[in-house]
């Protein structure tokens, strides 16, 4: 992943973070991230594990699209998808939910190899 890649993310880490009113302290607490970790995703440093970018988003109830591309998602689509994915019978839901997960690692390992 480029450098200015990398601080661009940080900017919009930086973004939601200051709007939900979290120094990087708290917020580090609440992902159990440290705050100089944060700090150096914030400046471009370094970058998210899978797990920790997970975690961040729940956290700062942003998508990992928002702080990995800014881009700006279309969240009826999403509930529509998440609505369906819940009304599948239970033996279901979980395959679709790992099937999601690696589709979002395989991604994360496109974007980090290039």
């Amino acid at each position: 992943m480029t450098g200015s890649r990398k601080k661009e993310i940080g900017g919009r880490l930086r973004e939601k973070r200051e709007q939900a009113g979290y120094t990087r302290e708290k917020l580090g607490e609440l992902c159990s991230l440290s705050p100089r970790f944060i700090a150096n995703i914030e400046l471009g440093d370094s970058s998210f594990s899978l797990d920790s970018l997970i975690t961040v988003c729940r956290v700062l109830s942003c998508s990992s699209d928002y702080l990995l591309f800014g881009g700006n998602i279309d969240n009826q689509a999403w509930a529509e998808t998440i609505s369906k994915i819940r009304q599948l019978d239970l033996k279901y839901q979980e395959p679709v939910e790992k099937t999601m997960q690696g589709l979002l690692e395989a991604i994360t390992r496109a974007e980090n190899s290039s």
